[in-house]
């Protein structure tokens, strides 16, 4: 079974769960302190990663350092670890947070461009997204990709808008060669 299977498996467990027990607010809580670390902490994603070490070990070091997330978390942190699915933490996380936002209607979005855009560009790119997606919030994620001449590409919903002047060179490119 491949690792997003697995990590959506657990994912959704722990959110229905919370749903469940009206602790979503604190699992997403949890979850984004998860994260935080993980990002952070190259010894942490090693540690995790690690097949030598024992479930003991692991465990009590995951409860010690994730003593603060509440019980359901904590539980599910513990049971990835008994079936030898730690290594799937980092991908249950993201799993999470997208059934978050799904129910929640936040759409996610990937902007790239070739200068980091104003505010008042990425606020017209929400208001786009927003209206496309019929979601109710956008977080907006901007990347800077040198490599583009001008423009941007938006990607969000499993789409791609390809709005670069390379794209826009290519397209009028193919359209003098048909004429």
């Amino acid at each position: 079974m491949s690792e997003i299977r697995i990590a959506s498996r657990y994912a959704k467990a722990l959110f229905d769960c919370s749903l469940e027990t009206d602790s979503i607010g604190l699992c997403v809580s949890d979850i984004q302190q998860i994260q935080k670390a993980l990002m952070e902490s190259q010894e942490l994603r090693l540690f995790i990663n690690t097949p030598l070490l024992r479930k003991v070990t692991k465990k009590e070091a995951l409860s010690k350092i994730f003593a603060s997330c509440s019980a359901l978390t904590c539980k599910l942190l513990m049971l990835m670890t008994d079936k030898n699915r730690e290594s799937y933490i980092p991908s249950m996380t993201d799993a999470f947070m997208l059934l978050y936002y799904k129910h929640k209607g936040i759409t996610t979005a990937i902007v790239s461009s070739a200068l980091a855009l104003s505010e008042a560009n990425l606020q017209a790119i929400k208001t786009y997204i927003v209206e496309a997606a019929g979601a109710s919030d956008v977080l907006i994620t901007q990347t800077i990709d040198p490599t583009l001449i001008g423009g941007m590409n938006i990607m969000f919903d499993g789409k791609i808008y390809d709005a670069t002047l390379s794209n826009q060179l290519n397209k009028l490119k193919k359209s003098l060669q048909i004429a």
